[in-house]
């Protein structure tokens, strides 16, 4: 008896239902643009076409508490910033491109074609280390595949360049690959030894003491190497099931994949509506739902992480204000938790003045006293002295943007840097006059948890 033919992946049928409906566009009248065409498709995971895609520049992103999650797989334009102005040239080169973009098929979709995903580095300029070269000082890319998913319901876009050039991405049917291995890994973690660390904390804190600085958020670099590759899309699966509250992200370009699960959002537009989160001021996760509760007391009541988190709501109110028609908050914070860490979090809404982009709320608010410190001048300069690695894309933000103007971008905190067997982790706390370096360290620690475990560590 023959076996019955598996079905169809809808992402392949789609494929073909868009590049038939590609050939009816006027892609040859003289004018160099996208050309993007939509189709709906049954439900598809999207971290599925994210796994099939080996080889391709590709990228990820999903909030598991609301439904919604994107793939994004290979090349139809690449928006390049460098350096002090990399935001605005960004910002240009991208409102050129989607102005000119022509845009067929279902208009049900939650993002408007054509879509742009990427990052920009902490800091600008310099000579990044080897593994952060590929990722630059900024790079958003219009993907010629995007898979979105929201609620049950899917569609893919496809968008090509009028002008032609490059083929479609490569991926294979999903249960046609290999497992890329579930198993916990054999890792062996350097940079964990927390003594020179803490010496550095204790020199912030005598800083901000002698009143050079009021606050410095100083980061830490944790190496692991594995017995094997880390599997990208395993790490992001269990990162979505862990981090439901969170916003789970992945940027990967050649042998490399950023990575993360964020609980930070930077700034939220849609249409001329705003949303920003401070969070700032941590304490642990109880053993107990009461223990949890005291912990969560404890904090709310805390002066040191307070007066921590009244820093970053100032600051992000201030950078806000000009751009804002209107802008509200609540008059005291709230408790968000993780599945290690508690935070302060205040959430901040506004309406956008007219003529406002979402880059420009971006680059007024990076970097937040939440991942640089206050005074923004003084904190970076003692980060610099300080921190003895390049942060690259850690700490700064990552997001997406669409062709309506609407966009989001999170501070990619919680995050990891994977390279074949290697790993980079990165963690960092907010140093005030009144912190000890050793409760610092295991504040460190803490943050560090959630990336080990999901490596397939112990944590």
């Amino acid at each position: 008896m023959t076996p019955p033919r598996p079905a169809p992946w809808p992402v392949a049928q789609g494929l073909q239902s868009a590049r038939e409906a590609l050939r009816s566009l006027p892609s040859h009248d003289g004018r160099s643009r996208l050309l993007s065409v939509t189709v709906r498709l049954p439900w598809t995971d999207p971290l599925a076409l994210f796994r099939a895609a080996v080889g391709e520049e590709r990228a990820f992103w999903e909030q598991p508490g609301d439904g919604f999650s994107l793939a994004a797989v290979g090349v139809a334009a690449v928006l390049d910033g460098h350096g002090e102005g990399r935001f605005a040239q960004v910002a240009a080169a991208w409102e050129g491109l989607r102005q000119e973009a022509l845009v067929e098929g279902d208009t049900t979709a939650p993002l408007t074609p054509p879509v742009c995903l990427g990052g920009f580095a902490f800091a600008s300029g310099g000579m990044r280390a080897l593994h952060w070269r590929p990722y630059g000082d900024g790079r958003l890319v219009v993907p010629r595949l995007l898979l979105v998913a929201q609620k049950g319901e899917s569609w893919l876009t496809l968008t090509v360049p009028s002008a032609g050039g490059g083929g479609l991405p490569l991926f294979s049917r999903p249960e046609s690959l290999p497992d890329d291995g579930g198993e916990r890994l054999d890792i062996t973690i350097e940079g964990l030894s927390g003594e020179d660390w803490q010496r550095a904390v204790a020199v912030i804190v005598q800083e901000t003491r002698r009143g050079v600085v009021d606050k410095v958020v100083l980061a830490r670099e944790v190496r692991a190497r594995a017995s094997r590759p880390f599997p990208w899309a395993t790490v992001l699966e269990r990162l979505r099931r862990a981090y439901r509250g969170c916003t789970v992200f992945a940027f990967a370009r050649g042998d490399s994949c950023f990575l993360g699960a964020t609980p930070e959002r930077l700034a939220r537009l849609e249409g001329r509506r705003l949303r920003a989160d401070c969070l700032a001021g941590s304490v642990p996760r109880g053993e107990t739902l009461r223990e949890d509760e005291r912990m969560a007391a404890r904090l709310l009541a805390d002066p040191k992480e307070r007066r921590e988190h009244v820093l970053v709501v100032e600051a992000v109110r201030q950078a806000l204000l000009p751009l804002c028609q209107e802008l509200w908050a609540p008059p005291a914070p709230q408790v968000l938790r993780t599945p290690h860490v508690q935070h302060l979090h205040t959430p901040i809404g506004g309406r956008l003045r007219e003529g406002t982009g979402l880059l420009e709320v971006v680059a007024r608010l990076h970097p937040t006293p939440a991942v640089g410190g206050a005074p923004q001048k003084a904190a970076l300069a003692l980060i610099d002295a300080c921190e003895t690695f390049d942060r690259g894309w850690y700490a700064g933000p990552v997001g997406w943007l669409d062709g309506s103007g609407d966009g989001e971008f999170v501070v990619a905190i919680r995050s990891a840097l994977l390279r074949g067997r290697e790993a980079h982790l990165y963690a960092g706390c907010g140093i005030l006059p009144d912190s000890d370096p050793r409760r610092e360290e295991q504040e460190s620690l803490l943050k560090l948890k959630a990336m080990l475990t999901a490596l397939g560590g112990e944590g």
